[in-house]
Parts: C-alpha cells; structure tokens; sequence
C-alpha cells in the first residue's frame, strides 16, 4: 500500500508540471522558507498558556497546507548551535482564508537573534497539503510533507520578501475593478514603512509585468485587495488585459513586525499552464 501511494503521488507531481524534478525534489521545494520574524515578542497567550515572550517564525510553502493535519509536533527548528526546538503552538491564522493556507506561523523558542539564530526547519510529523481552490492558477498536489527541510530562514534583522504569486478568479477574487488579480504572498506580516502611507496605497509600490516575446513590459495595478486583515497576503487589481506573468515591489515601502524594510523583491506568478 504505501509503494502505490508513492506511485500516486509522483503520477500527481508529474501531471502538475512536467517540468519540475523527481519527487524528493518537488517535496523539498515545497517548503520555501522560514521567516524569524520576531525574538521573544510575542506573548503567551497566543499559546493558551501564562510565562515569557516567544519568538514568532512563519514558515512557507508553495502548495497550501491541510489545517486537519496541523499540530506543533510536525516541526522541528535548528539553531547555530545545534539545539532543536519544537514550536508550543502553531497556527494558519491570519492567512487562513480560503485561497491562502500557505504561511503556518510558529510559536515558541526557536534561539536568539545574535548569539544563537535559527537555521532549518524540518517538517517530522505527517502534515499534508491539500488541493487547490476553483479560481487558483497555483499548481498543487496532495502530499505528505513529512521529512521535507529549508535552510532558506530569513533571519531577524532582514525584510520581508514576496514568496509566492497566482492569479486568482471566481469567489476569490476581492478585487472590486480591473480586468485580472493577482495575489501575492509575503514571507512574513507586513504594514506600511513610509510614515503616513495606509495598507490601500500600496498598490501603487507593486508593479506587474507582462512577457510580449521575451520582453518584460511594466504594469501598475489600479488598487488593492485584501487588506487590513493582519496576514501577509495581497490582491493586486489590474486594469491590463495582458497577462501578468512576473510582480515586483519597490524597496522600502513595507515593514516586518520587527520594523525591518524590504529590499527590493520580485517572484514570478504560478500557473499550470504546460
């Protein structure tokens, strides 16, 4: 039973895009990055439980996660000096609406900033992804994400960067104008950095592009979508009837919860398309 349940699964994988590595390949880039967002910040509570501050990592992946199967025993944390750690709590909240899933936040003591960052998340329970949504471009599978790792852990004093984009449609798309969405996905909580700036004028930082034969032309989008809600998601709302295949975000227009800025950051927007 489990070698037929291998077979399925890379029968899955291959279909999703039958350019991407074997199996052991796609399940390892599943898991984009860790984000050490904040070092003894957060309050306990968050965990049902009474004591110190903890240290906040969302981790990231590129097919959305099943909420069934979450629980803090299906991560591990590293740190420099080889300690492991185990989350007190998880959680898919505040990206957990429908189309998103993508971001489960750690809670928990996870090393120090400085003296002691961490270095890897692993994944050793049994934590499944699930498939996507009608209006979804993002390619998924349905996976057992156990035994996958990233060394990509942004650490503390570094910014925010966009770790996922898809074009979105249907009942997911929030976007009250324009003729295409597109949703994008930090790999933290960000709010504004320019003093004065609210969430609803960021749509003015982004850019989207179009490929016209291997050429990158610029769009703006005409607003944004999705917001005030606390996550690391946005929906981008454009008026162009050419397709969006790249967004980018000018340096120094969003802020971790640590205040740190982000660098200039681009990623490309997923799709199934062969």
């Amino acid at each position: 039973m489990r070698n037929l349940f291998k077979l399925f699964t890379v029968i899955l994988l291959f279909s999703c895009n039958k350019n991407e590595e074997p199996q052991v390949q796609v399940e390892q880039d599943t898991l984009v990055s860790a984000f050490f967002g904040l070092d003894n910040a957060l309050p306990s509570m968050f965990c049902n439980q009474q004591g110190s501050l903890l240290d906040g990592m969302p981790v990231n992946f590129k097919f959305p996660v099943d909420a069934s199967s979450l629980s803090e025993t299906d991560f591990e944390v590293l740190d420099s000096l080889g300690n492991t750690h185990t989350p007190i709590c998880v959680s898919l909240a505040p990206a957990n609406e429908n189309g998103e899933n993508r971001t489960v936040l750690l809670f928990g003591e996870f090393g120090s900033a400085v003296a002691n960052p961490p270095v890897e998340v692993r994944v050793v329970g049994d934590l499944f992804t699930t498939d996507i949504l009608s209006g979804e471009s993002a390619c998924s599978a349905i996976i057992n994400l156990n035994g996958i790792s990233t060394t990509n852990v942004i650490q503390l004093a570094d910014g925010p960067s966009l770790f996922f984009a898809q074009r979105i449609d249907d009942n997911l798309n929030e976007c009250n104008s324009g003729t295409q969405t597109i949703q994008v996905a930090w790999n933290g909580g960000i709010t504004p950095y320019v003093i004065g700036d609210t969430e609803s004028d960021l749509f003015q930082y982004y850019v989207g592009y179009s490929d016209s034969s291997g050429v990158l032309i610029p769009h703006v989008p005409i607003s944004i979508a999705d917001i005030n809600d606390n996550d690391n998601f946005h929906q981008l709302c454009f008026s162009t009837s050419d397709e969006i295949v790249k967004i980018s975000m000018m340096a120094n227009r969003v802020k971790d919860p640590n205040h740190d800025p982000n660098l200039y950051s681009e990623i490309d927007v997923s799709s199934c398309k062969p």
